[in-house]
């Protein structure tokens, strides 16, 4: 019995030294380097692509993995990508990626080159440096839980930059799961309380799909994307809200119950819409529908303000009071397009079409009214109500717009209008059936203003030189009388 005891002593003694001596082993650098080739060799076997590390600490003790160093080439058909940590630590359940760095490069000019107008923002050419802390809750062979938090990356050349990025992650390795997501940049705070997404599987034909179950809502300043997608909102510091459901493909984008609102409420807009062929730049097509917009005297004009663009009639926008739109537009390959009722404080207008063709540069369209009060949006006391339609085209070339006023100053912009006025009223006047011809070259405006009638037509040839001086105008009149050369062509025949 007692020899039983000394050999199981004994046997017990060697394991516990053999475990000791393995624990110290294994925490040694020889035995790690060893560990740390055998798992980037597995990994680029398994991967079929380079997997590199510059060292590894493992603490048996602490049940603690750090990975130094750590760097992935992936090899695309069109873009390679690039993924690099400084550091992966690993303690028990929790993951922490410091200096995570993602670069793309598809060997291709920036898309922006040459094209300032056009954001920063490429797929092709990414560098990102990232820092993100993972913890796993709940991990089983068909079932995953985990939470994200303290998430930071920056783009310094794109302008991409999250301050602080958390959620919480489920899937089944067939749906993905997101809840209680936050997103936080300098000035905006995404929200985004649940979204389910199906996970694609090219072996059974599924593909991407996903949608908010719950609206997302945030607070948006739209100088924090300007370099990102629009350098043009580079100076829009003004806040909006936002509430919407989210829906789509990854061809794809549906937007429901769109909400946007200043802080004030003074500019409201409710809306749906969506986007088509995400995929084909050419195809692309961009559409919503306005159930309504309210913008309260003084609003819509601060927002305009935000746009480092020529700020024309904004005196006369302002008389138009509160204003009010119903309506549609779509974006598809650089034209923009416009229709739907405008209401105003001094009547309404109705907008059959209005057309911003970014090849041409140009803006044309087609508008009409049947209670106008026209002298009151123009500051033109004489000048009453109107029905009317018109045509309009105006030039929106930065180039050409900078030629004329080196060669000619001016105020103005260049176009012109043609109108038919089927009812106006000027002082105690009351005409019918009058034609209206405008035209701009930029520093003078020419118009001429005919009201026909049987006997006579009535000319009136007037210019200026400031739409907020519209009312210094100089007119000069002129008489056509219809009767004597009827009564001559008669005689002669």
């Amino acid at each position: 019995m007692k020899t039983l005891l000394k050999i199981t002593g004994g046997i017990l003694t060697t394991i516990i030294l053999l475990m000791i001596i393995a624990f110290i082993a294994i925490n040694t650098d020889y035995v790690q380097n060893k560990a740390l080739h055998y798992a980037t060799e597995k990994l680029s076997e398994r991967l079929k692509t380079d997997v590199k590390a510059e060292r590894i600490s493992i603490n048996i003790f602490k049940l603690t993995l750090d990975l130094h160093g750590v760097s992935v080439v992936l090899h695309g058909k069109k873009t390679d990508h690039f993924l690099s940590a400084r550091a992966m630590h690993l303690r028990g359940y929790s993951i922490e990626l410091d200096g995570l760095k993602i670069v793309t490069n598809n060997y291709k000019p920036r898309k922006n080159e040459g094209k300032p107008k056009r954001g920063w923002f490429d797929a092709g050419h990414l560098d990102i440096t990232a820092n993100l802390k993972l913890r796993i809750n709940h991990w089983q062979k068909d079932s995953i839980n985990a939470s994200i938090f303290e998430g930071t990356a920056i783009d310094t050349l794109s302008g991409f930059h999250i301050n602080d990025l958390h959620m919480q992650v489920a899937s089944d390795f067939k749906h993905l799961y997101v809840q209680d997501a936050v997103i936080r940049q300098e000035n905006t705070e995404i929200h985004i309380p649940e979204v389910e997404m199906q996970l694609p599987s090219k072996k059974k034909g599924i593909g991407l799909s996903y949608h908010t179950t719950k609206p997302l809502t945030a607070r948006v300043i739209l100088q924090d994307i300007s370099r990102l997608f629009t350098p043009a909102l580079a100076q829009f510091t003004l806040p909006l809200g936002l509430s919407v459901n989210v829906s789509g493909t990854d061809s794809t984008m549906v937007f429901d119950d769109i909400q946007i609102k200043t802080e004030d409420e003074k500019f409201q807009l409710a809306a749906s819409g969506g986007i088509e062929h995400l995929k084909n730049k050419y195809l692309l097509n961009i559409s919503f529908h306005v159930d309504k917009m309210t913008a309260k005297q003084g609003s819509a004009a601060q927002i305009i303000e935000q746009f480092p663009i020529k700020k024309y009639m904004m005196k006369q926008l302002d008389n138009l009071g509160n204003i009010s739109y119903k309506g549609n537009f779509s974006i598809l390959r650089k034209r923009e397009v416009f229709s739907g009722l405008i209401g105003t404080g001094v009547g309404d207008i109705s907008l059959q079409s209005l057309i911003i063709n970014d090849s041409t540069k140009y803006i044309s369209g087609t508008v009409g009214t049947n209670n106008l009060e026209l002298g009151k949006a123009l500051g033109m006391d004489d000048i009453g109500m109107i029905k009317a339609n018109a045509n309009f085209d105006f030039d929106i070339s930065k180039e050409r717009t900078a030629k004329m006023r080196q060669q000619l100053g001016g105020k103005l912009p260049m176009g012109s209008v043609n109108a038919k006025v089927d009812e106006a009223k000027y002082k105690i006047l009351k005409v019918r059936n009058t034609t209206l011809d405008l035209s701009s070259d930029g520093a003078v405006a020419e118009g001429l203003l005919v009201i026909s009638n049987k006997i006579l037509d009535s000319k009136f040839s007037f210019t200026f030189t400031d739409t907020n001086e519209m009312h210094k105008m100089k007119v000069k009149p002129a008489v056509k009388v219809k009767l004597f050369s009827k009564n001559k062509k008669k005689a002669k025949d």
